[in-house]
């Protein structure tokens, strides 16, 4: 371990998190704990899948918002009501995220990051894009001082079971069924 990771705050038993389920709210609440841990002076590794055409607000803010967050953002296209449905970005995404991994399963066992999120992962296994065992991989080579949390919908069963917290959330109502379109500032 290096010295500058030997005098900054470490967390205390890392844990395995979940965000699911087809309620609203799943990548917000990564935001939250992210900027909780930030607060608290941990670092934070925050890797973004399938959003790469979304100019959220979060993408404007995110690369400088704090010195211990790195911010990373898949740039693969892929439009997600549409791209799951044509082989080619399928393949495309595949071959992008399979780098992606290599990544992200470096920053996660160099230990120079307290806090691993990885947004969208549920979804990305759902649709065939990583294989489950390459996050099962993850779980199982996760420092025990690193907390790691998988977004999106559709978490696998295995990674459930390995989680040692999984919050669902559930749709009751949603202006989405009004049709209503996503809201700059609220939605993305």
């Amino acid at each position: 371990m290096s010295e500058e990771n030997k005098k900054r705050p470490r967390l205390k038993g890392g844990k395995f998190q979940i965000y699911t389920g087809e309620g609203k709210g799943k990548s917000t609440a990564s935001f939250g704990l992210m900027l909780r841990a930030l607060g608290a002076g941990y670092r934070v590794f925050y890797l973004r899948m399938l959003k790469p055409r979304w100019k959220t607000g979060e993408l404007n803010l995110m690369p400088t918002l704090h010195e211990n967050l790195t911010f990373c953002n898949v740039e693969q296209d892929w439009i997600l009501s549409r791209s799951k449905h044509i082989p080619e970005h399928v393949e495309q995404m595949q071959k992008a995220l399979v780098g992606e991994m290599d990544k992200l399963e470096e920053e996660l066992v160099s230990e120079r990051h307290d806090v691993i999120i990885v947004d969208e992962i549920n979804y990305v296994i759902s649709r065939d894009l990583i294989p489950l065992q390459r996050a099962l991989d993850l779980v199982e080579k996760r420092p025990e001082n690193v907390e790691l949390v998988f977004t999106g919908r559709y978490a696998d069963e295995k990674l459930i079971e390995a989680a040692d917290l999984v919050t669902e959330m559930k749709k009751v109502k949603h202006y989405f069924d009004d049709e209503m379109p996503a809201r700059r500032g609220i939605e993305f």
